[in-house]
């Protein structure tokens, strides 16, 4: 279940590649043609919601759990309220609170706990023909050259940073000011990456032009242009160093081809997310094809962050409908070189993933396998894993949904299996053999909604050891219109 049953958009990332060599471009451009073939053969499109194999973004450590806080809109007027607690058996519970409002001029949200990665928050107002706000910080300016880098090197924008992403993300802590309800000016100053910065962000027309500085003295500038389906973006700093990137997409019919290629130089990182700088040079192309009776999308990309450093990727996915209450979709992938900036290359990746689903009078199925080998066909799996599971809708906003998974995981190698909550997605990370089984139920009490999930794992170990307790979480949810 590493990116599968749990719908989870955006955050489709998986590993790859053989000592840091990238392939020759003939046999990229040879494996793109042979991708968008078997598109438009297919004429289908990938879900929105397919994750592949998911992995936390590339400033976070490999192998530890990731946390992400679920994008979700409250509408004007309304407060909410929530409640957690979390743990495993025999073990301390972790606590946590939040509180979410949104009134005409007052908006924002804050939680605390210990031990919550999510803690914090950030309040909003109107202010001088504007918006004013304080607290977390993950803007998007332009291509994200500066600001909001996409975590994976194909991909065309980031999940978490900006206004429309699915999820908050967690770039810096500070104060903001937006003037006019387009946010024609944007400043800001905060604390990124252990560096404090001030910088600002101003559009005319489909011209954009933002700048950051820190205490040191060291500055960044950029100019982006967006029109329609084209975006473009020019970076540089004070030392002459330079990054460009543009982004083009154009429609035919149900077809959909983007294309994305970026240049510069290797010593440019972005001063904010320096880890999120990405490739100094890459190239991304997508077929997507929206069809009656299903949806396919291919890709294909090429980058590079340094001799030696850098990668290439091929991917297909089609989902075809099974009548009005079932789907069924079939993936492959081959990667090669790495798409982190540092850390190990883990060599030549390929797999590949087939999932089920069907409804009917409000009992839900999906049963889903993927595998991942080092070498062709999925052969030498270095992670596998089989989930199936069940759910069940009840009266007044009640339900039941059970998960079970078997995996598989090389030594060396993490599998993140996929956990949804109230207010947030969890990547759970997992090594070697074993299985879960997680069980998850709603219901209305206390004016609001109570949601409790037990984890059951069946890993190898010492009998009464943390990693075969028990996990369990408790979580209490109301929303209410303010007076």
């Amino acid at each position: 279940m590493t990116g599968a049953l749990p719908s989870v958009p955006g955050t489709a990332i998986r590993r790859c590649a053989r000592g840091g060599a990238v392939p020759s471009a003939r046999a990229l451009v040879a494996a793109l043609f042979v991708a968008l073939l078997f598109a438009a053969g297919a004429r289908a499109q990938l879900a929105a919601d397919s994750t592949g194999y998911a992995e936390p973004p590339p400033e976070e450590p490999e192998g530890a759990d990731y946390e992400v806080e679920s994008a979700d809109s409250l509408a004007e007027g309304a407060i909410e309220l929530g409640m957690g607690a979390s743990g495993r058996v025999g073990a301390r519970p972790r606590q946590t609170r939040r509180v979410r409002f949104n009134d005409r001029t007052l908006g924002g949200s804050v939680r605390e706990g210990e031990g919550d990665p999510l803690a914090g928050g950030s309040i909003e107002t109107g202010a001088l023909a504007g918006r004013v706000g304080v607290g977390r910080l993950a803007p998007r300016w332009g291509r994200g050259l500066l600001l909001g880098a996409a975590a994976e090197p194909w991909s065309a924008a980031a999940s978490d940073r900006g206004a429309g992403a699915p999820f908050r993300g967690r770039a810096g802590r500070g104060a903001w000011y937006r003037l006019g309800e387009d946010g024609a000016l944007e400043t800001l100053y905060g604390r990124f990456a252990k560096r404090d910065l001030t910088g600002g962000y101003a559009r005319s027309g489909p011209f954009g032009l933002g700048a950051l500085a820190d205490r040191a003295g060291q500055a960044q500038a950029s100019l982006s242009f967006c029109r329609g389906r084209a975006e473009h973006e020019l970076a540089l700093d004070r030392a002459g160093r330079w990054r460009g990137e543009a982004a083009l997409e154009r429609s035919a019919g149900s077809r959909t081809l983007a294309a994305r290629v970026r240049g510069g130089t290797q010593g440019l990182r972005s001063l904010a997310e320096p880890l999120r700088s990405g490739p100094a040079r890459a190239l991304a192309l997508e077929l997507r094809d929206d069809a009656g009776w299903g949806r396919v999308r291919a890709q294909a990309a090429l980058w590079r962050f340094a001799p030696g450093r850098g990668g290439a990727r091929a991917a297909l996915e089609a989902r075809r409908r099974l009548g009005p209450h079932g789907a069924i979709a079939v993936g492959f992938e081959e990667r090669h070189g790495t798409p982190r900036e540092s850390g190990r290359i883990p060599g030549f990746r390929q797999g590949a993933w087939g999932e089920w689903r069907g409804e009917v009078a409000g009992l839900a199925l999906a049963l889903r396998h993927e595998v991942l080998g080092a070498e062709r066909l999925g052969r030498a799996a270095v992670r596998t894993v089989t989930a199936a599971q069940a759910g069940l809708e009840g009266p007044a906003g009640s339900g039941l949904r059970i998960t079970h998974s078997v995996y598989r995981v090389r030594s060396g190698e993490s599998l993140y299996l996929i956990e949804t909550a109230s207010d947030r997605v969890i990547l759970r990370a997992v090594s070697g053999s074993g299985r879960r089984t997680r069980v998850e139920a709603r219901a209305p009490g206390a004016g609001g909604h109570v949601n409790v999930a037990i984890e059951i794992p069946g890993v190898a170990g010492a009998p009464g050891s943390e990693a075969t307790r028990p996990r369990w979480t408790l979580d209490w949810t109301r929303r209410a219109r303010s007076r």
